[in-house]
């Protein structure tokens, strides 16, 4: 994979709010309106006897100026506590992801359950329930390079391509988990705007993160199953 050729903006930029979203730095009524029906609609989803919601918010590129085309709109569930359910959460959020095609204006709506006490890193948090800022973005014109973005890209590009060229199950698994750790490093330490998170950004915007997922579940399956000539007979 080549990211040095990609014509994808590795650190996109703008002057407002995507007017798709927001008018007046508030979210739009019908997108709220549509927000709130599809977290009501996930929330029945995970069936527990007892959510304990606390917010619905989004945050990420749709809640800023670095939104592009590649953008997603996360969108949280907010507990005050799992009881235990986390593994259920995660499982269910990923089901849940496959399964509905969502969108809002074209842009696809990624959902999860997020614990209240648990950090966040997002340049704007908006309360969707509660219809306010969290966490107000500020306009800041971008510093990073992009050539440092695309360099540390095709360093995350090789770590997949050497995973999924193994066919080894825990080697991709570790990859994987390497990807999300040096991004998680870098938001702790920069931002949004850090090379490594403005990185995973970009190959996940070229299908790469998605494409090791798959090979990961594809491996996983392969484990979990008996081949013809390995049947009881």
């Amino acid at each position: 994979m080549q990211i040095q050729e990609l014509s994808i903006d590795p650190n996109p930029h703008h002057h407002e709010l995507n007017p798709v979203l927001w008018e007046n730095n508030s979210l739009r009524i019908e997108i709220r309106v549509k927000l709130l029906q599809i977290a009501r609609h996930f929330a029945d989803y995970l069936n527990v006897s007892k959510l304990n919601l606390k917010d619905v918010t989004i945050s990420g590129s749709s809640a800023g100026y670095n939104y592009s085309p590649y953008s997603d709109i996360d969108l949280h569930l907010v507990v005050t506590k799992t009881n235990g359910n986390d593994e259920l959460f995660t499982a269910k959020k990923n089901l849940y992801n496959n399964e509905h095609n969502l969108a809002i204006k074209g842009i696809p709506v990624e959902l999860y359950v997020q614990p209240a006490n648990q950090i966040h890193h997002s340049a704007g948090i908006y309360s969707v329930l509660h219809n306010e800022w969290i966490n107000e973005p500020e306009h800041v014109e971008p510093t990073v390079d992009s050539r440092d973005i695309k360099a540390k890209a095709r360093n995350y590009a090789a770590k997949i391509n050497l995973a999924m060229r193994s066919q080894d199950l825990d080697k991709c698994r570790q990859a994987m988990d390497e990807l999300k750790r040096l991004r998680r490093a870098g938001l702790e330490s920069d931002g949004e705007q850090s090379v490594e998170n403005l990185a995973f950004k970009l190959l996940r915007a070229r299908g790469q993160i998605e494409k090791l997922r798959k090979y990961i579940t594809k491996l996983e399956s392969a484990q979990l199953s008996i081949g013809e000539n390995n049947e009881n007979r």
